[in-house]
C-alpha cells in the first residue's frame, strides 16, 4: 500500500482505539500505516451515552466506517 494510501468513505477498516476523552475516541487505522481518526461520541452508540469509557476503551480493536476523509488534517472520522 503507498505510503499516501486513504481509505474511501463508507470503506470498513480495522482500528486500535488510541485514547478516550470525554466526547471523542482517537484511534489509528491498523491497515493504513496507523494513520489517525476519530470516532465522536454520537457514533460510539445510539441513544445518549453518559460514560464514553462504558462503551469502548483505549486498545480495543474496533472495526469503523470512514465517514468522511480530511487529508489537511490528517485523520478521518469514522464509527
Amino acid at each position: 500500500m503507498p505510503e499516501e494510501a486513504w481509505p474511501e468513505e463508507s470503506e470498513l477498516v480495522v482500528c486500535t482505539v488510541r485514547h478516550v476523552k470525554d466526547f471523542v475516541a482517537f484511534v489509528s487505522l491498523d491497515e493504513y500505516n496507523d494513520r489517525e481518526g476519530l470516532i465522536p461520541i454520537s457514533e460510539i452508540a445510539t441513544g445518549w451515552i453518559k460514560y464514553i469509557r462504558d462503551h469502548i476503551r483505549e486498545g480495543q480493536k474496533v472495526v469503523c466506517k470512514v465517514l468522511h476523509v480530511e487529508r489537511s488534517r490528517g485523520h478521518t472520522i469514522s464509527r
